[in-house]
C-alpha cells in the first residue's frame, strides 16, 4: 500500500511547478527595458587629424646646398621649432660638412638611410619626428635651386606652387654667412603647413612617422617625403642617384652625376625645343639645369660671362630688388630700386613687352659682378628671364650681343 505522506504531497509539488513555469512565462511576454548609451561626436584630440607642418633650412657651401628638414603633426613640429631654428641658426661648417656635434642632448641619431648625410629622431609628447641632414650640389642660380625645392616641399603639404621671391620662403639670419667665405648667398627658411595628400591616420605618440602613409605624386607618399629628402625630384634625377650610389660612388659623386656641372657630354640635357634662337658669336654652351631653357658662357675663359634663360615667377620689384641685392652685396635702398624700374630699357622680345635692366656695382670695378637682367611677362604671373651674370667688363663688351640674341628669341 503506498506511502499515504508521498501520495498528498504529489499534488502540492505539481502545483508549485506549474505556478513557476506560469511565472517564466509571464516574465517572457514583458518588452526588454531600453538602455540608452551616450556616444560622443567628435573625435578624441588623439585621433583627430591634423595639419601637416614642415619647418626647413636651406644652407650655401661652395659646391653645395645643404638642407636640414623636419616634418611632421603640426602640434609635433610646433613643439620644437624654436629649438630647432636655434639650432641650424648657429650650426658651423668644417670643411664644407656640418658639424653636428652640437645638436641639443635629447636628439638622438637615426639609423643611416640613402640619400642622407645624418638623420635625428625627435620625440615629442604627440609624434616622433625626424630630422634629415642632405646636400645637393649647389647651382649657379640660388634662386633656382631655392625655388625649385621650396615648391616641391609645398606640395608634400599640400599647398600650390609659390610664385613669390624664394618661393614665400624668406630668408635668415645665420652665423656662417658671416664666417664662411663662400656663402654668397642668403639662407633659407621654410615654413608651411598644410594637409598632405594621403595623410592617413594620424600617428601616436612614439610611432614611426608617416609610417602609415602610401601613395602620393611621383610614386611615392609623405611617408617617402619624410624618409626622402629629395623626393619630389624628377626621376632620373633620382635614377641617376641610385645608379651612382649603388656603384659605390660616394654622396657628392652620386649628385654629381645627377646635376652635372658641364654640359658638353651627348647626354648633358639641351636647350628647350619651345624656345628658338640665334646663338651669337663666341657664345659657348654652358651648364644646363633642371629649369634652365638655355646656357652659355661668353667672354675670356678665365672670366666669363654665364648666360640663362629660365621661366620662373615673382614680381617685378622683388626681381630686381633682389639682383641689386647680389651686385652690392646687401639691401638696396628703396630710393635705388625705384630710379632702377624707371630707367629700365623697355623693348620687344618673342613678340611681347619687355624690360631690360642692367645693373653695375656702385663702386666701378672693372672684375665686380654685374647683371644684365631681362623680364619678359609671360601667363598665369610666370616670366621669362634672360640674365647675364659676370665680371662688368664683360657684360659691357657682351652688350651688342645680348641685343642681338634678344631680338633672335622667339618662344
Amino acid at each position: 500500500m503506498p506511502d499515504s505522506r508521498w501520495t498528498s504531497c504529489v499534488p502540492i509539488l505539481a502545483s508549485l511547478w506549474c505556478v513557476g513555469l506560469l511565472s517564466v512565462l509571464a516574465g517572457c511576454s514583458q518588452e526588454a527595458p531600453i538602455i540608452t548609451y551616450q556616444v560622443p561626436t567628435k573625435m578624441p584630440a588623439v585621433l583627430a587629424a591634423e595639419d601637416t607642418r614642415m619647418i626647413a633650412a636651406i644652407l650655401p657651401q661652395k659646391d653645395q646646398a645643404w638642407f636640414f628638414k623636419i616634418m611632421g603633426r603640426e602640434s609635433a613640429v610646433d613643439s620644437i621649432d624654436d629649438t630647432f631654428r636655434e639650432f641650424v641658426e648657429n650650426i658651423e661648417f668644417e670643411d664644407g660638412k656640418p658639424n653636428l656635434d652640437s645638436v641639443p642632448s635629447d636628439w638622438r641619431k637615426g639609423a643611416a638611410r640613402t640619400m642622407r648625410f645624418a638623420s635625428f629622431d625627435i620625440n615629442t609628447p604627440v609624434q616622433q619626428l625626424d630630422l634629415s641632414v642632405s646636400q645637393l650640389t649647389r647651382m649657379d642660380d640660388w634662386s633656382e635651386l631655392v625655388v625649385m625645392n621650396v615648391n616641391r616641399w609645398r606640395k608634400q603639404v599640400g599647398l600650390a606652387e609659390s610664385q613669390k621671391e624664394w618661393a614665400s620662403a624668406e630668408t635668415m639670419t645665420w652665423s656662417g654667412l658671416e664666417l664662411d667665405e663662400f656663402a654668397d648667398v642668403p639662407a633659407i627658411w621654410v615654413d608651411v603647413t598644410g594637409k598632405a595628400s594621403d595623410s592617413g591616420p594620424p600617428m601616436m605618440a612614439g610611432g614611426a612617422p608617416f609610417a602609415s602613409m602610401a601613395g602620393g605624386p611621383n610614386g611615392g607618399g609623405t611617408a617617402d617625403a619624410a624618409a626622402d629628402p629629395h623626393a619630389g625630384l624628377p626621376r632620373d634625377a633620382q635614377e641617376a642617384i641610385e645608379q651612382a650610389k649603388a656603384s659605390g660612388a660616394s654622396m657628392p659623386a652620386a649628385k654629381e652625376k645627377a646635376f652635372p656641372k658641364e654640359s658638353a657630354s651627348d647626354d648633358a640635357p639641351k636647350s628647350d625645343p619651345a624656345l628658338d634662337f640665334d646663338r651669337p658669336e663666341g657664345w659657348r654652351d654652358g651648364r644646363m639645369s633642371m629649369m634652365r631653357m638655355a646656357a652659355f658662357n661668353a667672354g675670356p675663359e678665365e672670366s666669363s660671362a654665364e648666360i640663362t634663360v629660365i621661366t620662373a615667377g615673382g614680381d617685378l620689384r622683388g626681381n630686381v630688388a633682389r639682383w641689386m641685392g647680389q651686385v652690392e652685396g646687401g639691401q638696396p635702398d628703396d630710393a635705388d630700386v625705384d630710379q632702377a624700374l624707371e630707367s629700365a630699357e623697355k623693348l620687344t622680345v618673342a613678340g611681347r613687352d619687355a624690360q631690360r635692366f642692367i645693373l653695375h656695382p656702385k663702386d666701378e670695378d672693372s672684375q665686380a659682378t654685374s647683371i644684365d637682367a631681362t623680364i619678359v611677362p609671360l601667363e598665369n604671373d610666370f616670366s621669362l628671364f634672360i640674365k647675364m651674370v659676370g665680371p662688368a667688363d664683360v657684360i659691357a663688351d657682351q652688350d651688342e650681343a645680348m641685343r642681338s640674341f634678344l631680338k633672335s628669341l622667339k618662344y
